[in-house]
């Protein structure tokens, strides 16, 4: 779900999850009062617009980014100058060196 698309790229910007925890339980805590825990961490520095797209699609459901369909998260501020029609012919900005 969009949710858990917010989840990840929090995770992927910031370097650790949004209810990070070395205990399960206490992790379980803070997904479930989620609201009291969500913030961003002031270091490292995430651009406005990554922000915003995170906290739209970590949002209650009915206020969801997403929840109309993923066209409007492609239209979203993050995504300016994408071309969703061609994002599979792209080159990406990184290609790793995989050595068999």
């Amino acid at each position: 779900d969009w949710w858990s698309v917010g989840v990840i790229l929090y995770e992927m910007l910031v370097g650790y999850p949004p209810f990070f925890s070395d205990n399960p339980t206490e992790t379980c805590q803070k997904i479930i009062k989620w609201k009291q825990f969500f913030k961003f961490p002031d270091d490292p520095k995430i651009s406005p617009e990554a922000e915003n797209l995170i906290r739209k699609l970590m949002s209650p459901h009915e206020n969801r980014l997403g929840v109309m369909g993923s066209t409007e998260i492609k239209k979203h501020p993050f995504f300016k100058g994408l071309d969703w029609e061609n994002v599979r012919n792209s080159k990406p900005p990184f290609i790793p060196n995989v050595k068999n």
